[in-house]
């Protein structure tokens, strides 16, 4: 009966593919921050990149945290832009 099932040699393993959305905690180990750190620069605009909520959690695309700071860390109004023209679709702050 196993011996009828094909071998997925096209996909990758689990452990070559990282997180693609981190929790709070993990961006703020990420950035060598404390969580209170991430929140407070979250809501003053100074992290550019925006969470998603994803039920009642909030969480970071890993690919746009690390274009963010390949930008040099620029402040949302900076970043929104940067981040368009980087193709992550965002529009206004808004998701689109």
């Amino acid at each position: 009966m196993l011996e009828n099932i094909p071998e997925r040699s096209d996909t990758k393993s689990q452990a070559d593919v990282g997180p693609l959305l981190l929790d709070a905690k993990a961006v703020a180990a990420v950035l060598s921050i404390s969580r209170s750190m991430l929140y407070q620069i979250s809501n003053t605009g100074e992290l550019g990149p925006m969470f998603i909520k994803l039920g009642t959690r909030s969480l970071w695309r890993y690919d746009e945290l690390s274009a963010w700071v390949r930008a040099g860390c620029p402040p949302r109004g900076v970043w929104l832009t940067m981040a368009q023209n980087q193709g992550f679709g965002r529009q206004d702050g808004r998701r689109f």
